[in-house]
């Protein structure tokens, strides 16, 4: 038992010299920056989670959210220091997070014993990969980055204790971004009771510094509170329920935008449920199909994320089918070669020397695996497992068999092979599908429009309805968001109860359900100028404006 713990707490970094590590981080970086120059004609602005993590980091020092993602928020806050435009500033950190998680990537699996040219390859290939440009919101993809940089930073720390400790710091970071990151915390928490039992981890020196760390993080924890009861309770149920309603407008056929209209059919499924576990006692043959559903999903969906990561689609030009066929006979080969007795002792030496960054990406994918299944599989969930699959894949497949000779001349020939085929292959930004809340109709509609409203250079209140989650957020502190889908009275008297200046009309608001049977709302649409509003077009695409006519006239 002594010598498997001392095995699963062994952690051994490979002997790469700094200058390639920077040398191929410099070449990934410059490749991702060219890539997404053109990103803001590429993908559109979306406002919800994304929107409202940038304006809680701008606002930091003036109102500080601890409720709303605050780890996210602060990286926002540093970007806002160098672009202070929020349009500019949005783009910019869809950028960085497309980068710098592939250039983690390469550093994490280089110095993990994985051979160079294939951490090179790896880190390039994620940035062109559909796991990763078109993903949103971006927070996975931050604390990917934060965890993957700490996993290699941890390396080069001596003592076990303090390894753990340290990389506790950082999984506590990451749970004030994704609250379910907590339960991985407090995992990571009981590793280090664990080893405290054996006599050859707890020298006192070790002790001490990592009783520094807890007490930082208690310190940290006694001001921003526990992350997974910081949002309006249990946020795990919010998530839930809409994305239950998800999977429950597809059985039925509802052409409903399910995250604003999901409440009313919540309440009459699973009552007044405050938390899954009642949701599952109320209702349990729908949660059943609902969780079968999320696993067929997953399984779907993993597959052709995780291949195309591996061999991305845009830059190979391979189909599904034959990226699976090359990815199985490829592992086949090599399961028959690392099962010859010299290849076998490489890689089980290689796991031994991995085994507990291994088991912290374990820890990390666990909830939201768990996510996955119980409440959707999302991409930003099922990107987690792609970094565990790759790691154990890398582990198995491409070990460095000489620990004290980690790179030769084919590392450089292979890498360099790489990156010409990626440079003369690169897509375009326009060539992907970019998530976009499942609209009918792909467009720059709200980059237009905030363009356009900037455009009117309004410095009066106006007070600006919409359904699509935050556009003030991008205009100005003299813009205030009418919610459309809190309308508790007939059309017409809600405009003018909320003294509504500009209206955005999207699908979202047209087809929003109060709206059908409120005749008000019909007499409206089909002649807003007779209640005071132009239309205004800002595009060739379905959302257009309604403009207060005196507003126009100024």
């Amino acid at each position: 038992m002594k010598g498997l713990v001392k095995e699963i707490f062994s952690d051994q970094k490979c002997k790469i010299p700094y200058n390639y590590l920077a040398a191929g981080s410099l070449i990934i970086f410059a490749v991702g920056w060219y890539f997404t120059r053109d990103i803001s004609h590429a993908v559109d602005i979306l406002f919800w989670d994304e929107a409202n993590y940038m304006q809680s980091g701008m606002l930091i020092t003036e109102k500080f959210n601890r409720s709303w993602g605050p780890a996210y928020a602060l990286w926002y806050k540093l970007l806002a220091l160098f672009e202070s435009d929020s349009i500019r500033l949005y783009y910019l950190n869809y950028r960085l997070m497309a980068i710098l998680p592939s250039i983690a990537l390469f550093i994490f699996l280089a110095i993990s014993n994985t051979r160079l040219w294939v951490s090179f390859s790896l880190g390039l290939f994620f940035l062109f990969s559909t796991i990763n440009l078109p993903v949103w919101p971006k927070v996975s993809h931050y604390c990917i980055f934060i965890i993957l940089i700490g996993l290699s930073l941890m390396r080069y720390i001596p003592l076990t204790l303090v390894k753990i400790s340290f990389i506790s710091v950082f999984v506590l970071y990451i749970s004030y971004a994704r609250p379910e990151f907590y339960l991985t915390y407090l995992a990571v928490m009981g590793l280090w009771f664990i080893a405290l039992f054996y006599k050859s981890f707890r020298s006192k020196r070790a002790i001490i510094i990592s009783l520094l760390f807890f007490l930082f993080e208690l310190l940290v924890q006694g001001y921003m509170g526990i992350p997974l009861f910081n949002f309006q309770g249990d946020r795990s149920a919010l998530a839930f329920a809409q994305h239950f309603m998800f999977n429950y407008f597809q059985w039925n056929h509802i052409d409903q935008d399910f995250w604003i209209t999901w409440m009313p059919y919540y309440q009459e499924l699973f009552h007044n449920a405050t938390s899954i576990r009642e949701a599952y006692q109320i209702n349990p043959k729908l949660f059943d199909l609902h969780f079968l559903t999320n696993i067929q999903t997953y399984f779907s969906q993993a597959f052709n994320l995780f291949s195309d990561a591996m061999l991305p689609e845009k830059v190979i030009s391979i189909p599904l089918k034959g990226r699976l066929a090359i990815l199985f006979l490829g592992g086949a080969i090599m399961l028959v070669v690392t099962l010859q007795d010299r290849y076998l002792s490489a890689v089980l030496k290689n796991f031994k020397r991995n085994t507990l960054a291994l088991i912290i990406l374990l820890l990390i994918c666990a909830p939201t695996f768990a996510s996955s299944l119980i409440i959707y599989p999302r991409t930003h969930y099922i990107i987690f497992q792609y970094f565990l699959l790759i790691y154990i894949i890398c582990n198995v497949v491409f070990p460095i068999t000489k620990i004290n000779n980690p790179y030769n001349i084919y590392s450089f020939v292979f890498s360099g092979i790489v990156f010409i085929t990626v440079w003369l292959n690169m897509p375009s930004t326009k060539d992907y599908t970019y998530f976009d809340l499942w609209r009918k109709e792909p467009s720059l509609a709200n980059l237009k429009t905030v363009e356009k409203l900037r455009s009117l250079h309004y410095t009066q209140p106006i007070h600006l309805l919409e359904n699509e989650g935050g556009m003030n957020i991008f205009l100005g502190k003299n813009y205030s968001w009418i919610r459309g889908f809190m309308k508790d009275t007939t059309w017409t008297t809600y405009l003018k109860k909320e003294q509504v200046d500009i209206i955005y009309v999207t699908p979202s608001l047209i087809k929003y359900p109060t709206l059908k049977s409120d005749s008000t709302w019909y007499a409206f649409i089909n002649s807003p100028e007779k209640y005071g509003f132009k239309k205004v077009r800002t595009g060739n695409f379905i959302p257009y404006l309604l403009i207060k006519k005196d507003l126009l006239e100024q």
